[in-house]
Order: structure tokens, then sequence, then C-alpha cells
């Protein structure tokens, strides 16, 4: 990790008619970091990455990545610019085989490909005869290889979230936002989340944000927490700061004990 910000939010505010989803909004990433942004069910959170993936326009405030305002462009700008994301939910083609997903998650950088040019995106790095090496190479990262010929739809959840980070890769981002990726996950599960999201740091550059109710992993894997509470950013530190800064503990983490956790 370096001093780098990568990804800069300044005062994002996200407005519902009369509900202020997202409140003044700011925190940096630094490049090479893991940042957890935690909080309860309805903080904001998901908003905030919403807004800054461009799926909605922030109510006020800018997003600013790799020295780039990238606040209010559309998705297919904001992932041109380096950043993809997951969802809480598999959001993979159920019917298509594990490489063939992720085939479809690299479509606008293959050069021969209709969808660069309709999608805007110009760094197109990749010949067609490129693409099985490719594939294989996102398989070998995320432990797929063996269910590349699997139907999506078929494979276990854990796998189907593990594919979904996959389809991420397939952009080629230097950030990757992840919306709850331990949801749904056993122990063991969730163990081999961490030890994948470590390696897409350590062997492969990635910055990580994640959105996460698992505690455990939060605290192991984040060099970084913040923390919102209706929409507001109520406290920002290292894991140690977090476990035992009293307004986290009483607006969120609710049991007292959870601070010598």
């Amino acid at each position: 990790m370096n001093n780098e910000t990568l990804l800069k939010v300044s005062g994002l505010s996200r407005q519902f008619g009369g509900l202020m989803a997202l409140r003044g909004l700011d925190f940096q990433v630094r490049r090479g970091e893991i940042v957890g942004l935690i909080g309860p069910n309805g903080a904001g959170k998901t908003t905030a990455f919403n807004v800054i993936t461009g799926t909605i326009p922030p109510s006020a405030g800018e997003v600013h990545y790799a020295g780039q305002r990238i606040s209010g462009l559309p998705p297919s700008r904001v992932v041109i610019a380096g950043l993809a994301r997951t969802f809480q939910a598999t959001s993979t083609y159920p019917k298509e085989s594990t490489a063939d997903n992720i085939y479809r998650g690299m479509l606008p950088r293959i050069r021969e490909s209709l969808v660069g040019p309709v999608t805007g995106r110009y760094h197109r790095d990749l010949a067609a005869s490129d693409v099985p090496a490719e594939i294989e190479r996102i398989l070998k990262i995320t432990d797929l290889e063996r269910w590349a010929r699997h139907e999506a739809g078929s494979l276990p959840y854990g796998l189907q979230k593990k594919l979904g980070i996959a389809v991420a890769l397939a952009t080629k981002p230097t950030m990757l936002l992840l919306d709850e990726p331990a949801a749904g996950l056993n122990h063991e599960e969730c163990n081999e989340l961490a030890r994948l999201l470590l390696r897409l740091r350590d062997d492969h550059g990635l910055t990580l944000l994640l959105v996460e109710h698992h505690m455990a992993l939060v605290m192991s894997l984040c060099q970084r927490i913040v923390v919102l509470v209706q929409g507001e950013k109520i406290a920002e530190g290292t894991p140690d700061e977090i476990r035992q800064h009293p307004a986290v503990i009483e607006a969120y983490l609710g049991a007292p004990d959870y601070a010598h956790a």
C-alpha cells in the first residue's frame, strides 16, 4: 500500500423525496488498501455504492477516482475509469457456463467486439485470439477452473458469489467494490473468500472497498473502516479504533463486550 489517494468521496449526499439516504459523506481509499464500509441496515451503504458507481446520480457532492471526477458519469464510464462492483445477490447468466459468464464481462475489452464502441469503452486491450487465455487466467485467480463448463445456475451458492467476483475481474479493474460478498456463506466459504480478497490485493494489485455485515471478516481484512448510520458517517479508523469507539458500539455493534472482541 502507498499513500496515493485512489478514491475520494467528498460531501456526497443523495435524497429520495423527503428521505436523505446519504448526508455529506466524506472518505478516501488509498491505492492498495482494503477498506470496510459498515453500518446497520438502512444506513446508506448500498446507496453510497450506487452513487459511486454511477447507478444513481448524487444530489450533492463529488466522487473522484485516480484524480478524475466520475460522479454523475454512467456506469459504463465508471468501469472504464477502473472501478468494478459486485452485488448482494448473485448476478450471473444462470444458463450460461462459468467461462461464458466471464467472457460476457470482458466483451467491452475485446477489440473486435461491437460492445466496446456501444459502451464507449476506449481501452479495448484484448484481441479475440487472447480471450481464452484471459478467461483461464481469471478462472485460476478465483479457483473456478474445474467449474469452467458448468452452468452458472447449477453452482453452489458460494461459487456463484465467487463467479460474481470473476465477472467483475473480467473488466480489468484497478479497484473492486464488493457489496456484502460474505452474505449467505458458511464459515469455510468466508475463510476462502478472505484468502481470495487478500490475493487480489497482494498478488494482483487491486484496491478493495467492501460493504459487509460479517464483522469477523471486516475486522480481519480491513486496514480502515468507515461507519455509517442513517446516511451519515459517525466514525472512521482502524479496526481496533472502531471496536472501541463508543458511538459505534452504541449505534451499531450493540454489545459492550464487542469492544474487547
